[in-house]
């Protein structure tokens, strides 16, 4: 009998790359906001207050989020771009299907 060897996959080749226990696309998001809550509306008490509860409230949140399922903060971001509501019937500008006759006309 010939002996199967066998190989683990590195665990870096399967897991998905997180930096501060998100992905880098959510948190290069967090960050900008932040910045721009600091530096971009002017440094004020209060942005500074949201940016500082952006940074202890809404990143563990996240972090806490992907730990329980990995897809879901980007099913969130796709989700964003869908339309709040669809149409309950076609627009006046959808063709028309022709209806055949199913008996022919006799002349």
């Amino acid at each position: 009998m010939i002996a199967r060897e066998t190989r683990t996959i590195h665990p870096s080749l399967y897991r998905p790359a997180l930096f501060a226990g998100v992905p880098r696309a959510i948190l290069v998001f967090e960050v900008c906001t932040v910045g721009a809550l600091v530096f971009g509306i002017g440094f004020h008490l209060l942005t500074l207050a949201l940016a500082v509860f952006y940074i202890l409230v809404v990143h563990p949140l996240l972090v806490w989020l992907h730990s329980l399922d990995p897809q879901i903060i980007p099913l969130y971001v796709r989700s964003l771009s869908g339309k709040d509501f669809y149409p309950p019937h076609g627009t006046h500008r959808a063709s028309v299907l022709r209806v055949r006759r199913s008996i022919p006309l006799v002349r």
